[in-house]
């Protein structure tokens, strides 16, 4: 009862912290995921701690994870991570003579699918933070055979595949897509694995791979990052009006991403001088965006002109929202800023930077919330003060954002103004160059859907 209890306040505390941390999480086809019974959730690993807590908080069943065995280095977190179900995996990478602890780790698994719970592993074995999909291990496929294997085939496990895209899997504020893919059956291998039990672990990883690619936006290079995320960047929006799609729908967003990097794949594999051309273009594109301190946004006609009415708006909210800010600011800068500088200054691979920040973050506001709450109380001695107090804190700090927010575009509003008025030629220029980009974009995009024989909706 009391290792429950544990884990349904930390799942809470989690839950709390990634949709703070997260402008949206948007988790698609959670009617794929079977309500009760053995699942095996299998999911790309792109941002270390927050792909479990992500997964663990959208999936709708109460999972134990798969995690690599160093993070079990000390009693402490031992006893503790044993409490919140997550079951150690021996990495050759880690400690090559440790590996036979991995028969324990395996039969966990089997204990878990027979009980008809479920369990989370990440088959590439490790997070990079980059936007590949590594190579898919074995270890997913052994263990639900093994498990149903040992039943004689009577025990029913599904296995679902689950694929993370982040929009910037750093920054905080940004948005997520969870994506569950259909079940697969593993006793839909049971021809195949009775016959020759090798193959049929290694169909089945082939399959999940398969699943996994489908589910995400990755790329199969990394030198394809750069131009799949300036297209994103400056081309998407106009890409989906053009197929009629829906901005707002995140299954169109995704649909269209994907069918962004299919394309940037295929003209480097088939065309890469015209990729060169586009890149020189591109770069000297965002480095003169980047001079003029401006954002791709303010050059593209479909965002539309600011009227009186919207600049009256902006200017009231900013005016008359500037006390609540400043409240705001004086409760929340400091555990704000913390995790952010921290993050900055110590740590350096980009797949732990969110979840730094994340656990950084929820220490620092609960030490200092404390502390504050702690000090209102004791220099006002009222109690329903001091309880009003509380209850401000947070709403206070999501309006700084919420105000900060607001500030940024309209002074970016302000600075595309005045660099227009004082620079006209300069910008100019600039819009020009943005609509050779989007032409030869354009160009490339029916070619592309010619050779590949794609209608347009």
């Amino acid at each position: 009862m009391g290792s429950f209890m544990l884990y349904a306040l930390v799942k809470l505390i989690s839950i709390a912290g990634i949709r703070t941390f997260f402008n949206r999480i948007s988790s698609q086809n959670l009617d794929q995921i079977p309500k009760e019974g053995a699942v095996i959730f299998v999911c790309n690993h792109p941002n270390t701690m927050m792909d479990p807590l992500i997964v663990g908080s959208t999936c709708g069943r109460n999972l134990y994870f798969f995690a690599k065995s160093t993070i079990f280095n000390n009693f402490f977190t031992r006893w503790i991570l044993n409490r919140l179900r997550v079951v150690p995996v021996y990495r050759k990478q880690d400690n090559p003579t440790q590996t036979n602890k991995n028969i324990d780790t395996f039969y966990k698994g089997y204990e878990i699918l027979e009980s008809g719970e479920s369990f989370l592993i990440f088959p590439e074995g490790t997070s990079t933070g980059d936007r590949t999909l590594g190579k898919i291990k074995t270890g997913a496929a052994r263990i639900g055979f093994g498990a149903i294997e040992n039943n004689n085939w009577r025990l029913n496990i599904s296995l679902v595949p689950v694929g993370l895209s982040y929009s910037n899997a750093v920054k905080f504020r940004s948005d997520v897509i969870v994506r569950y893919g259909k079940p697969i059956d593993l006793k839909s291998y049971q021809k195949e694995y009775e016959a020759n039990k090798v193959n049929a672990v290694q169909q089945l990883t082939e399959q999940i791979e398969t699943a996994l690619s489908k589910l995400t936006t990755n790329v199969n290079d990394l030198a394809f990052e750069k131009i799949v995320n300036a297209l994103e960047l400056i081309y998407k929006k106009e890409l989906m009006v053009d197929l009629g799609l829906d901005i707002e729908n995140k299954t169109d967003d995704f649909s269209a991403t994907k069918g962004l990097v299919h394309a940037v794949e295929w003209y480097c594999k088939n065309r890469p001088e015209e990729v060169e051309e586009f890149e020189v273009m591109l770069d000297r594109y965002q480095n003169r965006l980047d001079l003029l301190k401006l954002k791709d946004e303010f050059l593209d006609p479909a965002s539309g002109s600011t009227t009186m009415a919207q600049r009256i708006r902006v200017i009231s909210y900013i005016i008359l929202g500037f006390p609540v800010y400043v409240y705001g600011l004086i409760n929340n800068a400091i555990p704000y800023k913390f995790p952010r500088w921290y993050a900055k200054s110590f740590v350096h691979d980009k797949s732990v930077i969110a979840p730094t920040k994340l656990i950084t973050g929820m220490g620092i506001f609960i030490i200092f919330y404390s502390i504050q709450i702690f000090l209102f109380a004791f220099f006002s001695g009222n109690t329903p003060l001091t309880i009003f107090y509380i209850f401000t804190l947070v709403p206070s700090g999501n309006f700084v954002l919420s105000y900060i927010h607001q500030v940024r575009n309209y002074r970016q509003h302000l600075r595309f103004l005045s660099i227009f008025y004082r620079k006209r030629i300069i910008m100019y220029e600039l819009i020009e160059e943005r609509q050779t980009l989007i032409q030869y974009l354009n160009n490339a995009k029916k070619a592309y859907m010619k050779i590949e024989k794609i209608n347009p909706i």
